[in-house]
């Protein structure tokens, strides 16, 4: 590493530059949430004293007693929980379930909460602290999100989560509240609080409404962030990264470099349909366009030469990542996290689509979506290909499972290299076996390729998770659940079937990229590539032919990079799928 490695907009890798971008709410957020801890905690009990039946999720670490559900189901409200970096829960009216689109007239009350989360009944405690709001929501029809902590959410994970509440139950976006009542419990006001400023508004108090009762502060328009999302993922790596990861060695080098070329737009611009943003694209040679299906957003940047020549059919890249509308900030992220296919697409090489929400139904959309695509660009449907990362990702996977004609080739990054059982994950983005029985009914190639150091220490297969960070929960932690994993991966991809002892004795391969991945590959290689080592291990699918790909990237966390989307499209682009046989098509 050299540290005086220099490049163009280096400066976007110090860690307070992105302070001006983040939301004017966090002091605000962070006040109420120490307030909490002192007056409002929601205290554990003691083991013995604990229940211990009901619905348990390991991602929340809740357990969920169906009885009391069942009471506010017939009160009319509707319960969520899970977790997202950390655990929250939604009570939504259950007349607002299945509704299109995030235009009406139903209000959403942010509720910050302090508990014990060892404690597994810390849901079902916060319904009981909270008995008072959820009467009123149930009378007056609002929306409630409970996010939880038993610490301080230093790292403002609350602006994802609701960020993903208000795709999950389209919520609106324009009438989102915060609940303050913790400010004038404690004896305080909003103006006093130390670094808080309300934009426009010198007294913010005065704009405070009561809301059944609950004080509440509009904050429409002001939770989200406009920084990058590599902020968190590279400059504040802990919750992306294993403790092998080296972020100043990433930061001086060509990877760092590309990316740095990559998120000067999310610091550059605030809104994707900006004229000079969309003026740059075409300067570059795409054209960037906005649509809506049944008020969601999609988006697409198609080559400008393909509007010269529709007859001339091209590939389309669907990108499985969030552009919702609430959020213009949202899809200039998604360029910037994806920059590389944007250069891809200028090429001529294809037409992009950006579109996900945040449920594996939801998604189905997307088929209407390339039907709607195909009718406005001249897309050769039997080169349609999927990636995402991380949950898109497997939203992605899933997708293809579901429509299996719709997709020649599917990309999964920032996955594990095997397929999650239930038994590992306890229902989080499980791959069943009749799941696994479905992908592998159709030939579908794929490459998983992720960082070689990311959160979930995915490498090698051969032994227990290293370098775990201390607290960080691993799905695939011993050596039994990755060497399961991998054997579920080959069934759905229709490989030969390895046993555990097979791939124990990756641990003493001749083979280094099998030592370092611990798999057992029919073909391998190290690519070095923009300053660092890349493993590619390729597996033979039952006909001979190679099929599967995986791929770990050198001192990478869990992020994306160009050399991921390089690679992910020179894997990609070699497939097509007969639109009347089903047949997998080599084309190069």
């Amino acid at each position: 590493m050299n540290k005086y490695y220099q490049y163009k907009h280096k400066e976007l890798w110090d860690e307070h530059i992105w302070d001006k971008r983040l939301s004017p709410i966090i002091p605000l957020a962070r006040w109420i949430q120490v307030k909490n801890r002192e007056l409002n905690r929601i205290p554990g009990r003691p083991k013995d004293e604990r229940r211990t039946t009901g619905i348990f999720d390991p991602k929340s670490n809740a357990l969920s007693d169906p009885e009391i559900l069942d009471g506010w189901e017939q009160r009319g409200l509707h319960y969520h929980c899970t977790s997202m970096n950390l655990p929250w829960i939604a009570m939504t009216p259950t007349g607002h379930m299945g509704v299109k689109g995030y235009r009406d007239e139903m209000d959403t009350i942010l509720v910050l909460v302090n508990a014990e989360l060892a404690d597994p009944n810390w849901c079902m405690y916060t319904l009981e602290k909270y008995q008072t709001y959820l009467e009123q929501a149930a009378q007056h029809k609002f929306a409630l999100i409970f996010l939880a902590s038993d610490t301080i959410d230093a790292s403002d994970h609350y602006i994802s989560i609701v960020q993903e509440a208000v795709i999950l139950f389209h919520l609106n976006y324009n009438r989102m509240f915060l609940d303050v009542s913790t400010i004038y419990q404690a004896g305080t006001d909003l103006k006093s609080i130390p670094g808080f400023k309300y934009p426009g508004e010198a007294n913010p108090d005065a704009v405070v409404r009561r809301i059944a009762g609950i004080s509440a502060l509009d904050i429409a328009g002001k939770w989200t962030n406009k920084n990058s999302l590599y902020d968190h993922l590279i400059i504040h790596p802990t919750g992306s990264s294993n403790l092998a990861f080296d972020k100043d060695a990433l930061i001086h080098s060509q990877v760092g470099k590309d990316l740095a070329e990559a998120i000067y737009y999310e610091y550059a611009f605030d809104d994707a349909e900006d004229p000079r943003l969309l003026q740059e694209w075409e300067a570059r040679g795409i054209r960037c366009e906005f649509h809506d299906k049944n008020g969601e957003q999609w988006i697409t940047l198609a080559p400008l030469s393909a509007y010269d020549a529709p007859a001339k059919k091209l590939p389309c890249m669907c990108i499985m990542h969030e552009v919702n509308r609430f959020d213009p900030h949202q899809a200039i992220t998604a360029f910037s996290y994806y920059y590389e296919f944007l250069n891809i697409a200028a090429q001529g090489e294809c037409i992009l689509l950006f579109f996900a929400l945040e449920s594996l139904n939801d998604n189905d959309l997307l088929h209407d979506i390339l039907d709607d695509a195909s009718q406005l660009y001249p897309i050769d449907r039997r080169r349609v290909y999927i990636t995402g990362h991380s949950h898109n990702g497997r939203f992605a996977a899933e997708y293809m499972r579901r429509h299996q004609m719709d997709i020649a080739a599917v990309a999964t990054l920032g996955n594990e290299p095997g397929q999650l059982s239930p038994e590992v994950t306890g229902g989080f983005f499980v791959v069943t076996d009749e799941q696994i029985a479905k992908q592998a009914s159709v030939d579908t190639p794929l490459i998983n390729i992720s960082g070689f150091n990311e959160r979930n220490s995915m490498f090698p297969l051969h032994s227990d998770a290293p370098f775990v960070r201390p607290g960080q929960w691993v799905a695939l932690n011993t050596f039994e659940k990755r060497a399961v994993s991998w054997q579920r991966r080959l069934k759905s991809a229709r490989c030969p079937a390895k046993t555990i002892e097979e791939i124990a004795a990756t641990k003493n391969s001749s083979n280094s990229v099998e030592r370092l991945l611990g798999i057992p590959a029919d073909k391998t290689e190290v690519l070095f590539k923009d300053g660092g080592e890349n493993y590619i291990a390729d597996i033979k699918n039952g006909d001979g032919k190679f099929h599967l790909r995986i791929v770990a990237l050198g001192n990478m966390p869990h992020t994306v990079t160009s050399t991921m989307i390089e690679l992910a499209w020179s894997f990609l682009r070699r497939f097509a799928r007969d639109q009347k046989t089903g047949e997998c098509i080599e084309l190069y």
